[in-house]
């Protein structure tokens, strides 16, 4: 009868340490689920900016070619060959600098 008393007394401890493991798990379970959601916003802002973070380089690059460029036809005809040449040279330099090397 007494062996019988413990292994009661066991099983409801048992039983118990369970249900709560149960909502332990549970609440895990949620948490999972709330940073999966989170994880997959930030992914989604990082393609927007890293979009709007390409689209402003490449407009920029877009000005910055522009205006070489002006400069560079400007130099080509008051100046000599030598001149016109170190200003492609610098053209060169300038489009290296702009490309997004991901």
């Amino acid at each position: 009868m007494l062996v019988l008393a413990r292994l009661i007394k066991t099983l409801n401890a048992v039983q118990f340490r369970l249900e709560h493991l149960e909502e332990e798990n549970g609440i895990s379970r949620r948490r999972v689920r709330e940073l999966e959601y989170e994880l997959e916003e930030c992914k989604r802002e990082v393609v927007r900016e890293r979009t709007r973070w390409q689209e402003e380089t490449a407009e920029l690059s877009g000005v910055i070619q522009a205006a070489t460029l002006g400069r560079t036809l400007g130099k080509k005809s008051s100046k000599g060959k030598g001149k016109a040449k170190e200003s492609v040279s610098e053209c060169i330099t300038l489009d290296i600098h702009t490309i997004d090397f991901q």
